[in-house]
């Protein structure tokens, strides 16, 4: 059963700081919910700092959520097990 995590209010913010705190690594990936997930690229979009595709913070992949398990306001880590 996957495991889904708060992160506070789903923004780039709580999403850097969120994978500070639990040592999240490059090449994971984060599962949004669809709506908190084009809430993120409409920040990203208006920000100065362009979107790149797939859509990274820190390293980390952002995914959609297209099966709907995952809950408005939070999140599911999916670590990559690739050595």
């Amino acid at each position: 059963m996957p495991e889904f995590v708060t992160v506070g209010a789903i923004n780039t913010a709580s999403i850097r700081a969120y994978l500070f705190a639990k040592t999240i690594n490059e090449g994971d990936t984060l599962l949004l919910n669809a709506q908190d997930f084009e809430h993120i690229t409409d920040e990203i979009k208006e920000s100065e700092e362009g979107i790149d595709i797939p859509l990274r913070v820190l390293g980390v992949h952002l995914v959609k959520d297209t099966t709907g398990d995952v809950p408005a306001g939070k999140v599911q880590v999916i670590k990559n097990e690739q050595a």
